[in-house]
């Protein structure tokens, strides 16, 4: 596993960064519950922001398996 791919993987499986990732999508999750029906702005940013949080996590796992990808198409051919 690479360097990068490594400590990428090590964050990612980190509980305290884990539960940080789950309390910005909740508390954006929360500004959509509490929104009032006129806010759609509101709820369009908070729903773009966990998109936003979800791919950024989508990436990481990306790159934390990327080394692994690798050495298995290696063995393959």
């Amino acid at each position: 596993m690479s360097n990068k791919s490594e400590a990428i993987a090590n964050i990612l499986n980190d509980q305290h960064f884990q539960d940080a990732i789950k309390e910005l999508v909740d508390n954006q999750m929360q500004r959509i519950v509490y929104s009032n029906s006129e806010q759609t702005d509101v709820r369009e940013q908070a729903y773009q922001r966990i998109s936003c949080y979800n791919e950024l996590m989508a990436h990481f796992q990306s790159i934390a398996k990327d080394s692994e990808i690798k050495s298995k198409a290696w063995k393959i051919l």
